[in-house]
């Protein structure tokens, strides 16, 4: 009997162990790659260079390190990957590792995640553990030869010296479409989305899931603790200066000081999406927006990771939450003297928020004060019994007389408040067996199996316990004697994101683009005002200016967003990703994809407004990050 020849089996399991490996790894990026639709081949060259420096370096490592360093390295990218292929199939977006952060708060409704995940997601999840394990075992035993090592060398340096030049290569074949001399033509380029990192799948989508996290890791958490940053801060300061300067100056107008001197109530109004919006489901709704100022044509783009606090930040404090993957948390200390709490409390206002979830929840207890209210309420701490059913209630704070007293102004030496109420009601899931869509239902039991669709039924169910605080809220201002002397401004978090039927969702939103789902209702109501139909396209920034000017408080400092009644600012959404609808037009992906009248884009100088979106996203990222209020005269 032939003997084995040590040698040759050992060479041949070592070439079947790199193969392996690399094709492990590539198959973590093409898992991705599926989920995340990146229809681009550049992702695949940047993880075959990767594929290759990792099986090298794996390869010149004894057998136990060499199983332990490989086993880490493939299933912390294999679940890392999988982790940003949910993300992505429930919010159309990718994570930056600083939105980890986030993840706590999303773990309330995880069970609900489950349900946007296909099987076939699962099986290539137990394929891939399979792989890996395969590829641990695979590893060779016994001494590396000097050949081994040798080759294992020069696939590491290959594989540098592709990731060396691929960017470079890259960015070549992409100026033929884009140009390298026209500033907002670089900034929607592949070179300019890899180097200012403002969108997390455009990064992935040009270089791939390992590439990608190595310039999230350099970019946040290695680039801010260099010496340049400083001086980066104070370029940063310049550049919003004159983003600034280049506006027509706030000035007063029709609408400056309509509603001065009043009490404000401001809702928050979690996924009351516009179709939810009707006579039918919301009258109380509707005849505020008929009698009070109606914003028909307003966005809330979701930037940052979370939709809910990237809107409750940008209405108080006039930015949006970070697009470049550092955290709002991280700017608990700024200085918000701009902000809706700071200018009311400054007036002698009470300003004080209301909502039902614990305080470390978004780190509203830490979060809310470092916005501008004295203090954040939970109902948590007006109830013995966490699971007491009255916290399902919208209307707790009016139904708690000592949360009611706060909530009217009741800590105010004045009499005056500001209090910001956030609604709960419409939160996902949407599913007959969730708390919330329960409870709804016993109040409306019409609307269980009404549609034929379960999550429609539970959504419409919720969207009348919402109105019904808008009809307890006018009573109680009748009660409490403030019906005249308040103002309420009201307006949706986001979209409803938490259907899992996606055709259904854009079915009755009533749009076939993604970016139009983006649009929710808004509103403001002051007893016995003028009504006042708003049809300028805004976005989510543009409210606390609005409201600043409608309480004679405009001009003090100067905003991201705009006063909606500036006849200088013709209106506009700009999304994290440098799409952008205005004057009629939809930009999307570079180009126009809609005309909402006939000769719109014609009349429209794209390459300006193109040029105003990119401002619009690094100048809001800049705000937080040179703490830009800090120290200025209001």
């Amino acid at each position: 009997m032939e003997k084995k020849n040590p040698v040759r089996s050992g060479w041949l399991r070592g070439v079947l162990c790199a193969v392996w490996m690399m094709a492990a790894f590539m198959g973590i990026e093409i898992f991705m790659r599926h989920y995340v639709c990146a229809e681009l081949d550049y992702p695949l060259w940047f993880s075959a260079a990767w594929a290759l420096l990792l099986a090298g370096f794996v390869l010149l490592l004894p057998r136990i390190a060499a199983r332990i360093v490989f086993g880490i390295l493939y299933f912390v990218s294999m679940f890392y990957a999988v982790a940003q292929s949910g993300y992505y199939l429930i919010f159309g977006k990718l994570m930056w590792l600083t939105d980890i952060r986030y993840a706590g708060e999303g773990a309330e409704f995880a069970g609900s995640v489950f349900a946007f995940l296909s099987r076939g997601f699962y099986i290539s999840i137990v394929l891939m553990i399979l792989i890996g394990i395969v590829g641990i075992v695979l590893i060779p035993g016994g001494k590396r030869r000097w050949v081994t090592r040798v080759l294992s060398l020069l696939a590491i340096i290959a594989g540098c010296t592709a990731l060396y030049f691929l960017p470079a290569q890259v960015f070549r074949a992409d100026a033929d479409v884009w140009g390298g001399k026209n500033e907002y033509r670089r900034a929607l380029s592949l070179e300019g989305a890899y180097d200012v990192m403002y969108d997390a799948r455009k990064v992935y989508r040009i270089c791939g899931l390992y590439q990608y996290t190595m310039r999230d890791i350099y970019k946040h958490f290695i680039v801010p603790h260099t010496p340049a940053y400083a001086a980066e801060i104070e370029k940063n300061r310049a550049e919003i200066d004159a983003f600034f300067s280049e506006r027509e100056p706030a000035s007063a107008n029709g609408m400056t000081g309509l509603l001065k001197d009043k009490n404000v109530i401001v809702v928050l109004l979690e996924t009351m999406d516009d179709w939810l919006v009707n006579e039918e489901l919301t009258p109380n709704i509707c005849q505020m927006m008929k009698e009070g100022i109606n914003f028909t044509d307003l966005y809330t783009p979701g930037y940052g990771g979370v939709r809910t606090f990237n809107t409750e930040f940008c209405v108080n404090t006039g930015i949006y939450l970070p697009t470049d993957g550092n955290l709002a948390f991280s700017y608990c200390t700024n200085d918000f003297s701009q902000s809706l709490p700071n200018l009311f409390r400054e007036l002698g206002y009470s300003a004080e928020s209301f909502h039902y979830n614990q305080p470390i929840f978004y780190n509203r207890g830490v979060m809310h004060p470092a916005m501008g209210y004295e203090e954040y309420i939970t109902y948590y701490d007006y109830v013995s019994d966490p699971s007491d059913p009255a916290l399902l209630s919208d209307t707790f704070q009016f139904d708690n007389a000592d949360v009611k007293k706060k909530f009217f102004g009741g800590d105010s030496k004045s009499g005056k408040f500001c209090s910001f109420l956030i609604t709960r009601a419409a939160h996902m899931p949407y599913t007959y067996d969730d708390e919330l869509s329960r409870y709804a239902l016993e109040r409306y039991p019409e609307y269980k199996g009404k549609t034929g669709h379960e999550e429609v039924d539970c959504l419409q169910a919720k969207a009348k316990l919402v109105d019904d605080l808008f009809a307890a809220l006018r009573q109680q201002l009748e009660e409490t004697g403030h019906l005249d002397d308040t103002a309420i401004v009201a307006f949706a978090d986001h979209y409803a994101y938490g259907m899992t039927d996606k055709d259904k969702l854009m079915e009755m939103s009533g749009v076939d683009n993604t970016l139009l789902v983006e649009k929710t209702p808004c509103f403001i109501w002051a007893n016995g005002m003028q009504p006042v139909t708003v049809d300028k396209t805004l976005n989510t920034a543009d409210i606390l200016p609005t409201v600043l000017n409608l309480f004679d408080l405009q001009g003090q400092y100067s905003y991201l967003g705009r006063d909606a009644f500036d006849s200088s600012y013709d209106g506009y959404a700009v999304f994290p990703n440098g799409d952008w609808i205005s004057g009629g037009v939809m930009y999307r992906d570079g180009k126009v994809v809609r005309e909402f009248r006939e000769g719109a884009a014609a009349a429209m100088d794209l390459e300006k407004m193109n040029q105003t979106a990119r401002d619009f996203i690094n100048v809001s990222n800049l705000l937080l990050k040179c703490d830009y209020y800090a120290d200025k005269e209001s």
